[in-house]
C-alpha cells in the first residue's frame, strides 16, 4: 500500500512540474527526479518519438529548454523523418548544449534517401556531437541507411568523446561496396574510445577484411564489456581470439597473436 501510495505521489509531482512548462513544451516532456526530489533536482526528457514533429518545431523546444534552470539530459527522436536539414539544425543546437546526456536518432532518415546521400546534415550533427561541451553518453543512430562515408563522419566525431558509454549504430550500411571508410572509423572508434562499454553493430554485414580490422581492435580494446554483432558475419570465437600476420598494418595495435583479457567482454552476441 505504502508502495502504491509513493507511486501516485510521484507520478502526481511529475504532472504538477510538467504543468509549470508551455503547453506546447509539456507535450513531449517528461519531468525527472533525483533521490531527494526538490525542484533543483529536476531534469527534463524530450520525447518526440513517432510523434512526426518537424526539425524546426524540434529546434524551437530545444532553444526553449536551453532557457529554463532545468536541464535536459535525453532527447528522444526516434523514428522522426527530420532528414538533413534536422540533423543539421540538431547539430547547430548541440554545439552549446553541455547537459544532454542520451541522444536517440535511430530511424530518422539523417542522409535523405539511400540512393542519393546527402551529408551535409551530418556533417553539423558531427561537430555538435564532438563540441568540447558534450555530455553525451548514449548516442543511437541506428536504422539510418548510414553507409561508409557517413558512418566515417559520425563514428569519427565520436573516436575521441570523453563521456560516451554506449553506441547503437546497427542496422546500417557499414561495410557497403567494400568501401572501407566506414569500418576503419569505427576500428579507430574502438581503439581510441576510453569509456565505451557497449556496443551494437547488429545486421551490418562485414566482408573478411572488415572483419579482420575490427577483431584486432576488439582485441586492443580493454573498456567494451557488451558487443552485439548478430548477423555481421562473424562467429563468436573469431571476435574473442584475434592473430595477426599482416606486418603491413597501419594500424597502433601491435603484431601477432592478440586476445582480450579475460572477464572484459560480459555479453557477446553473434
Amino acid at each position: 500500500m505504502d508502495m502504491q501510495l509513493q507511486t501516485q505521489a510521484q507520478a502526481q509531482r511529475q504532472e504538477d512540474s510538467a504543468a509549470k512548462l508551455p503547453g506546447v513544451v509539456s507535450l513531449y516532456v517528461v519531468v525527472l527526479h533525483g533521490r531527494k526530489e526538490v525542484d533543483s533536482d529536476r531534469q527534463i526528457a524530450l520525447l518526440m518519438d513517432t510523434r512526426s514533429v518537424s526539425p524546426q518545431r524540434v529546434v524551437s523546444l530545444l532553444d526553449f529548454v536551453s532557457q529554463l534552470n532545468t536541464p535536459l539530459v535525453r532527447l528522444c527522436l526516434s523514428k522522426n523523418p527530420i532528414g538533413p536539414e534536422g540533423a543539421r539544425l540538431l547539430g547547430g543546437a548541440l554545439v552549446t548544449n553541455n547537459t544532454l546526456q542520451f541522444l536517440e536518432l535511430d530511424a530518422c532518415d539523417l542522409i535523405g534517401s539511400a540512393y542519393r546521400p546527402q551529408h551535409e546534415g551530418i556533417l553539423s550533427l558531427s561537430k555538435g556531437i564532438q563540441s568540447v561541451r558534450s555530455r553525451l553518453c548514449y548516442v543511437n543512430l541506428a536504422s539510418n541507411d548510414l553507409q561508409p562515408e557517413g558512418c566515417r563522419i559520425l563514428l569519427g566525431a565520436l573516436s575521441f568523446h570523453k563521456t560516451l558509454t554506449a553506441l547503437d549504430m546497427s542496422d546500417n550500411l557499414l561495410n557497403l561496396f567494400n568501401d572501407n571508410q566506414g569500418y576503419l572509423a569505427l576500428s579507430y572508434l574502438l581503439l581510441y574510445s576510453k569509456q565505451l562499454c557497449w556496443l551494437s553493430i547488429a545486421n551490418n554485414p562485414l566482408t573478411a577484411t572488415a572483419a579482420s580490422a575490427l577483431k584486432e581492435s576488439l582485441a586492443a580494446n580493454h573498456s567494451l564489456t557488451t558487443l552485439d554483432a548478430s548477423h555481421c558475419g562473424v562467429k563468436r570465437d573469431q571476435w574473442l581470439n584475434y592473430s595477426s600476420t599482416n606486418t603491413e598494418n597501419t594500424s597502433p595495435t601491435k603484431t601477432g597473436s592478440k586476445k582480450r583479457p579475460g572477464g572484459l567482454l560480459f555479453t557477446l552476441k553473434c
